[in-house]
């Protein structure tokens, strides 16, 4: 698949704004014909023409060299290969999403949200196939039934029954009927979604998006001084999600208090944004420094941090992505991402390159930590925290990239092609 169709984006975006192409090369400085072939991919772009394209059309230049968000590309792949009937023009993806954005967002969130059905269907199977209570309460409603059928056959069958014996049986009727409907009740109660019993996967969704919608830096909560508890309350949250959106946002103001970005933005530049140079100066643990890493103001001399976090199961518990690495909300990534490896080796950082199969690089730098304090007889349970970000050479020197180790890895198992990976749990989707 072509990692960059430039061209195309340049013409969507103008057709969007319903600017010709001779109107748009004349405002830019080029030739309409030049144009012409820089819209179809023939042609290569230099960074000045580029800036001045961007200028007319009203748009960050990122917007255009960036491309499609990787995750996207992932979804709408997946949501082809799920029904290999359809044979989908897989490598045109990447242009599907630049003509026509909304209907690959639309799906993608319709992959989405049958991905969580699936999953949520998943966990009610297994759930239902070893719960204990789940049989016991089965049992109990098929003796209820066989009873209740026995004595309905007894008063159906014998008509001469004394009137005192036909009012026990009845009783007993009542009773067992009692009974089964009391068995059924618990068992709905015992599968019916609630707040203690869903997942944190799930329930974080509303809380990550609203973080997602202000590029993951709120200046209210960042320089106002905002309370986390104030700031909710100006939002249109249902009541359902307010506690796990809450207890979002709490964590959030507590890495703010602890590193003010007013102060902490200046030494984050005299350092280059090392996370490791920055925790011994300010003698701040790395996990906090990590998650301050993902929470900075946008700005052209400030690298793009994304950031992942799993408990001990490498289960997903928070994420940042970037448009060009793909981040699970479900489950887990790829299994030789650094973050998973770091669970091996609490308390010591790794710091990594990983490569992706579409061509991506990430400067990786992963930590794992006990949440708990050991216990005789039983470890401590555990959860890693993974910060990557594109922009590496931000951080470090042409010799020091050179030096780092290089881990060739995937996103997830079904959209990965790397061939013969030994840590491959199921098969390429698009094969």
């Amino acid at each position: 698949m072509p990692r960059t169709l430039l061209g195309t984006r340049i013409r969507e975006n103008r057709r969007s704004k319903k600017i010709s192409q001779a109107a748009l090369a004349k405002s830019a400085g080029i030739s309409a014909s030049y144009l012409n072939l820089i819209e179809h991919n023939r042609r290569g772009i230099g960074g000045k023409t580029l800036l001045a394209l961007a200028r007319v059309l009203e748009i960050d230049p990122r917007e255009l060299t960036e491309g499609a968000d990787q995750a996207l590309i992932d979804r709408v792949n997946q949501s082809a290969a799920s029904t290999p009937s359809i044979n989908c023009e897989t490598s045109r993806t990447e242009e599907f999403i630049a003509r026509f954005p909304g209907f690959a967002r639309l799906i993608g969130r319709q992959f989405e949200q049958s991905a969580a059905q699936g999953e949520t269907l998943q966990a009610m199977s297994d759930q239902m196939n070893n719960d204990p209570f789940f049989s016991e309460a089965m049992h109990l409603m098929l003796s209820n039934i066989t009873t209740i059928k026995s004595t309905a056959e007894i008063l159906s069958d014998d008509q001469t029954l004394p009137d005192t014996l036909k009012g026990k049986f009845l009783n007993n009727l009542l009773d067992e009927a009692n009974r089964l409907a009391q068995t059924a009740e618990d068992i709905l109660q015992h599968f019916e979604p609630s707040p203690e019993n869903n997942t944190q996967t799930s329930d974080n969704a509303t809380a990550e998006a609203l973080l997602e919608q202000h590029d993951f830096y709120i200046d209210d909560l960042e320089k106002n001084g905002t309370s986390a508890q104030v700031y909710m309350d100006t939002l249109s949250i249902p009541d359902e999600e307010q506690p796990e959106t809450l207890k979002t946002l709490e964590r959030y103001t507590e890495i703010t208090k602890m590193l003010p970005i007013q102060a902490f933005l200046p030494i984050a530049q005299k350092l280059q944004f090392n996370p490791i140079a920055l925790s011994q100066d300010l003698n701040i643990p790395l996990t906090l420094i990590l998650k301050r890493l993902a929470h900075m103001p946008r700005a052209d001399d400030i690298p793009r941090f994304g950031i992942m976090e799993c408990d001990g199961s490498g289960a997903v518990i928070f994420r940042k992505k970037l448009p060009t690495l793909s981040l699970p909300r479900f489950s887990g990534a790829c299994p030789l991402w650094p973050i998973y490896r770091s669970l091996s080796q609490p308390y010591q950082p790794i710091k990594a390159f990983i490569n992706t199969p579409t061509g991506e690089r990430f400067l990786t730098y992963s930590l794992a930590q006990y949440d708990e304090p050991n216990a005789i007889g039983m470890p401590a349970r555990a959860s890693a925290v993974m910060a990557f970000t594109p922009d590496y050479d931000m951080l470090l020197t042409k010799p020091q990239i050179a030096s780092q180790p290089n881990l060739a890895v995937g996103l997830q198992c079904p959209v990965c092609p790397r061939d013969n990976c030994a840590a491959r749990r199921s098969k390429y989707l698009l094969q």
